[in-house]
């Protein structure tokens, strides 16, 4: 587990009328949520290394390739 605080924020992008209301952000991985994340301060982690393994920052399945990781989740 990455032990990492996850907040909750308030933002117009969300459409209240659709689904729950709720939306997971994930600035690093969507031009969308990164806009969000800029909006709020949010961190932007980058969990792969430049091979394609994932890196430090995941805070687990570090060094497996990334294909390999999905697999094991």
């Amino acid at each position: 587990m990455a032990e990492r605080e996850v907040p909750f924020i308030f933002d117009d992008y969300v459409d209240m009328e659709f689904g729950t209301g709720c939306l997971k952000i994930t600035p690093a991985h969507d031009i969308n949520d990164y806009e969000i994340g800029l909006r709020h301060n949010l961190p932007s982690i980058d969990i792969f290394n430049d091979n394609g393994t994932i890196s430090n920052q995941a805070a687990m399945f570090v060094g497996v390739d990334r294909f390999k990781a999905k697999e094991l989740c």
